[in-house]
């Protein structure tokens, strides 16, 4: 209602203008100036009304891929709306590109959740990174790796992590560095991942979201170390909330954890 509101005063406003502009043009004898005045300035407010309708039509679009992932009936249509989103961007332009990109990154994203992992990484890969901003390059290797080690890759995962910058965001780099620690208790280093998530975890300053990945990371360490009632105990300690995705979206080794630790609760 109060949307609707603003934009029927909006329309008020601009209606006037245009009246006064016509009056004032007309007294001196020019009466075309006043109406071009009015003209551009329905025009500009019909533009803008026009662009703000498509991009809040373009977010609510997106969220709806977004909570697609979730839900696991609605990700084919998900991911067939974002495949032909991307064809209508064809061929890329500089002006497409970081939309190109997110919406890229969505489609990995998607197939991921619907276990076409292969797909999903073969997505990402694909996405070229030089004309990138470091944050945008952060998000896609932050989603190669994830795609990498839910197909479990491993190496796969190391290789699209080697060679990072930062990226300007705090967080989103401890959470790359994360997952390359995760990427290498896989390949044998999990004494190493063990101690670096411990230490993140109990790091002063660092984001809840980012503690909560630090221990599920140190959980899986410890299953990795043959300690797999000290994983379980380091993930019940998480709750329901937060195994229920796990069990259904975390990574090979996690998701056999939360879906055991889960089944204890239910007993």
């Amino acid at each position: 209602m109060r949307s609707v509101a603003l934009r029927m005063s909006r329309g008020l406003v601009v209606a006037l203008a245009a009246s006064v502009a016509i009056v004032w043009a007309n007294a001196r004898g020019l009466g075309w100036l006043g109406w071009t005045v009015a003209v551009g300035l329905l025009s500009a407010v019909l533009g803008a009304s026009l662009l703000q309708g498509r991009l809040g039509s373009r977010e609510k679009r997106e969220a709806r891929w977004e909570s697609a992932l979730f839900v696991p009936t609605q990700r084919p249509r998900a991911i067939a709306e974002v495949r032909r989103a991307l064809r209508a961007l064809l061929p890329v332009k500089q002006r497409t590109r970081s939309e190109h990109t997110r919406l890229s990154v969505m489609l990995a994203e998607l197939l991921d959740a619907h276990g076409e992992y292969a797909e999903a990484s073969s997505v990402v890969d694909a996405i070229p990174l030089d004309p990138l901003s470091p944050l945008e390059v952060a998000l896609v290797r932050h989603t190669r790796a994830v795609t990498h080690l839910r197909g479990e890759d491993a190496k796969g995962a190391l290789a699209a992590l080697a060679g990072r910058a930062a990226s300007g965001d705090l967080e989103l780099d401890q959470r790359l560095d994360l997952l390359e620690s995760y990427a290498k208790l896989e390949l044998g280093e999990a004494g190493q991942t063990l101690t670096f998530a411990g230490q993140l975890e109990t790091a002063q300053g660092i984001e809840e979201s980012v503690v909560l990945e630090a221990r599920v990371v140190r959980a899986a360490a410890l299953d990795a170390l043959g300690r797999r009632e000290e994983a379980l105990v380091t993930l019940a300690a998480l709750g329901r909330e937060s195994l229920l995705p796990l069990a259904d979206l975390g990574q090979p080794r996690v998701r056999g954890l939360a879906r055991t630790v889960l089944e204890g609760l239910d007993e």
